[in-house]
Parts: structure tokens; C-alpha cells; sequence
């Protein structure tokens, strides 16, 4: 609560997005490590988009490989008191659903999707230019430098 009487600053975290990466970044850089052509992997994830589709339109959830499940939700308008008023009259839009893999170490969920370490940054309010590290282009949160994984302190970051 703010206390209009005394205002004070306070600081927060937030994740920075340093932009997006589209389906042809995505291709070059699998390229640059495989033997495919960037027109290979995006021909293989042209296919993968429609099957998944394709799929999900038949009824089936879809397990991705190290990232989650998709599958298809239903909005509805709320519930029925009778076998017979559940039709589908009830659904108001579909939505896709997405939910993460993770494996759960010492009680805690370790999702697939997350680097094993981050570095925390302070963000300026400038982003880098597309070919210039976006953490060679700010300063670490800890002035000393450290990173010693604890997120208090501002160095990297584990799971």
C-alpha cells in the first residue's frame, strides 16, 4: 500500500525481452548446427505446425519433446444441471492450452523450458543492437561483479 501522505520509491525485477526470433532465425541457427538447410528445418516445422494442428483437431493432446503438452480447451458459459443440458451449446470459444514439461526435484517444479542459469541485468532502458550480446550491453546488478547464484545479490540465477 502507498501512503499518498509520504511517498516513497521502490524499485521492482522484471524478465526484459530483447526482441523476437522468427521461424527463419530459428531455421539458420539449426542449420548452422546440423547438416540440414535452413529450407530443410522449415519445411520440418512447417509439417510439425500442421500435424500438430491436424491433431489437435481430431481430439488428441500433443506431447512436444521437451517443451509440454498442447492441447485445446473449452471456454463455457458454466455448467449444466442435468446429462442432457451438457451439449455443446455450453462452449462459448475453444483456446489453445499450453502446459510445460517439468520434473519435480526436492518438492520443487524444474521446468524443461528454462536455462539451467540466467544472468540477471541491470536493464537501462536501452536494448542492444540485434548483433551485440544483450548482457555485454548492460552492467551486473551486483556492482561487485559477483555471481554466485543467489538471486539477491544480482548474479546468475539456478533452478
Amino acid at each position: 500500500m502507498f501512503d499518498k501522505e509520504n511517498p516513497k520509491t521502490v524499485f521492482s525485477v522484471s524478465p526484459v525481452n530483447y526482441g523476437t526470433l522468427t521461424t527463419d532465425d530459428v531455421a539458420n541457427q539449426i542449420a548452422a548446427e546440423s547438416s540440414a538447410t535452413p529450407g530443410d528445418v522449415k519445411n520440418v516445422l512447417d509439417r510439425y505446425a500442421y500435424y500438430v494442428k491436424e491433431n489437435l483437431k481430431k481430439g488428441y493432446q500433443i506431447q512436444l519433446m521437451g517443451f509440454g503438452n498442447l492441447s485445446i480447451r473449452f471456454i463455457t458459459t458454466g455448467t449444466a444441471k442435468t446429462e442432457k443440458e451438457a451439449t455443446a451449446k455450453l462452449i462459448q470459444r475453444l483456446v489453445p492450452c499450453f502446459t510445460p514439461s517439468f520434473k519435480v526435484v526436492n518438492g520443487k517444479r524444474i521446468y524443461d523450458l528454462m536455462p539451467d542459469r540466467i544472468t540477471l541485468v541491470r536493464y537501462t532502458g536501452s536494448i542492444p543492437a540485434e548483433d551485440e550480446d544483450p548482457t555485454d550491453a548492460t552492467e551486473p546488478t551486483d556492482p561487485s561483479g559477483s555471481e554466485t547464484g543467489n538471486p539477491d545479490d544480482g548474479g546468475e540465477m539456478g533452478e
